[in-house]
């Protein structure tokens, strides 16, 4: 049965920012999820300062309802962070992650991949299933990467146990406790199971979680299923030095290359982060087809460093931008993470022969927020620009704030990009469906949801019997076992 037709009448359209020119006065109608026509209308019929453009794609996120430093976990470098989030208050994964997405589509994000922090090894078909509820609830395209991971879990440990450099290992039980660890096979059959609940607005990839975490079967096996079902594989990728140096001790041939030989890289591939990434492997990725997720704020807040964006550019590889759960202020505003991504474009190799040349870095950073960033989540959709007979994903912005004076239209991406932030965000539209209104989410009691969510975490706190300050002990350990090189100590 077809579904009702929706218009909306917008003072201006750009179908893809930086990329061609301003439509003035245009009703743009959709019906089943596609864009049905878009025509001139009267200035009478339109919404002063009300301009639509593609819904954006938020390319590597965690769904985090709950952001880390609201239950007392300081940023610092990710070997440490990762360390304190065994403090981090379990919630319900339905209501985290759906206070996440709705947060997310008030930014203007129509579209993200969640790479789920699993609260209990056991549970994780429960609490990705509930995800899945979540997602349907808010409506934004959601993709699941299930995470298949194992290995390593206090460091990336070589053949010198992380155990011995302990002093007193009988003081810290964590050491000798035994977890839970799903094995492969657990890992595919729960793919295969979520992947019933697969729609328009919901998508299942295959989520190692990165290599210094997942064994070389796990690798290999995910890289055959990926080939013979098309299913997607995201992964975090030399986020910092350290991942680096023991990767280069781990695998000697490189492990660009070994991802290579077992055919793992393809289009179907998105690293997050490749902060640490080489000339030469952004070349071989880039001949792969890969696509990667910059993910600027978290590099800064983890100290991880900062994506080689320069070289990126230069050898041409597909980039999109992520909040990895850690923008700036903690607001999921990727209209800021896109401007931070262009000011690192602009810095890293200035002048005019730099892609921080606004005419290369407005289109480019458009094109990752719409275009780019989006196959990442649904794969090739022909999405992420607005044209009769594409997805109905777009957000609609008041350009009151940001525009107070008439400008050239050629100016206007540039000026957008430099001043936009999501309390410019109207409306988001997501396969015809409108999910936000006036600014607020329509698809789900967002502020009582937040408010039970809040009451959690703030009872969890109040009972816990662990906090930031217990970690800093084990902390110690952790910089011990780095900074004497025992990451790459005997691969």
């Amino acid at each position: 049965m077809s579904s009702p037709r929706a218009s909306w009448a917008v003072e201006r359209l750009l179908p893809l920012p930086g990329h061609g020119p301003v439509l003035r006065n245009q009703t743009l109608s959709a019906r089943d999820g596609v864009i049905e026509g878009i025509v001139p209308t009267t200035g009478e019929n339109v919404q002063a300062g009300s301009l639509a453009m593609p819904a954006f794609a938020n390319a590597h996120d965690h769904g985090r309802g709950l952001p880390t430093l609201s239950c007392g976990i300081p940023d610092g470098p990710l070997e440490l962070w990762v360390s304190r989030l065994g403090v981090e208050p379990h919630t319900l994964s339905f209501l985290n992650t759906a206070c996440a997405f709705a947060r997310m589509a008030q930014s203007g994000i129509g579209a993200a991949v969640h790479c789920h922090n699993t609260q209990n090894g056991r549970t994780l078909l429960q609490e990705a299933q509930a995800v899945a509820k979540a997602a349907k609830a808010v409506g934004i395209r959601i993709a699941f990467a299930v995470p298949f991971a194992g290995e390593n879990p206090f460091v990336y440990e070589s053949s010198a146990p992380f155990r011995d450099i302990f002093d007193c290992p009988d003081q810290f039980p964590a050491l000798s406790a035994s977890r839970y660890r799903r094995s492969l096979q657990e890992g595919l059959d729960i793919t295969d199971a979520l992947a019933e609940l697969e729609s328009e607005t919901f998508h299942v990839q295959y989520g190692p979680v990165g290599p210094q975490w997942t064994d070389r079967a796990t690798l290999e096996a995910i890289s055959a299923r990926s080939a013979s079902t098309g299913r997607r594989v995201h992964m975090h990728f030399f986020e910092t030095r350290l991942q680096q140096e023991w990767a280069d001790a781990t695998f000697p041939e490189g492990i660009v290359n070994y991802f290579d030989r077992i055919g793992l890289l393809s289009p179907r591939l998105t690293l997050a982060h490749g902060v640490w990434l080489r000339p030469d492997e952004i070349e071989l990725l880039t001949a792969r087809g890969v696509l990667l997720s910059c993910n600027i704020s978290s590099n800064m807040r983890l100290a991880s460093g900062l994506p080689p964006i320069s070289t990126i550019i230069d050898k041409n590889m597909k980039f999109g931008i992520g909040l990895d759960g850690m923008s700036l202020e903690d607001d999921d505003d990727i209209l800021r993470e896109a401007r931070l991504l262009r000011g690192l474009m602009q810095t890293t190799q200035p002048g005019i022969l730099g892609p921080g040349d606004s005419r290369i870095s407005t289109p480019l950073c458009f094109n990752a927020l719409m275009r780019t960033g989006r196959e990442s989540i649904t794969g090739p959709d022909n999405g992420g620009l607005l044209e009769e007979g594409r997805p109905a994903d777009m957000v609609i912005v008041n350009t009151d704030r940001v525009l107070p004076y008439e400008i050239p239209d050629a100016i206007l991406p540039e000026l957008l990009l430099t001043r936009l932030t999501r309390r410019d965000v109207r409306t988001l539209v997501v396969n015809g469906n409108t999910i936000v209104d006036n600014g607020k989410c329509q698809t789900i009691p967002q502020e009582d949801m937040e408010k039970e969510l809040h009451d959690i975490v703030q009872r969890a706190l109040k009972q816990a019997t662990a906090s930031y300050a217990d970690t800093v002990p084990w902390e110690e350990h952790i910089r011990r076992y780095y900074s004497d090189s025992l990451h790459t100590n005997g691969q």
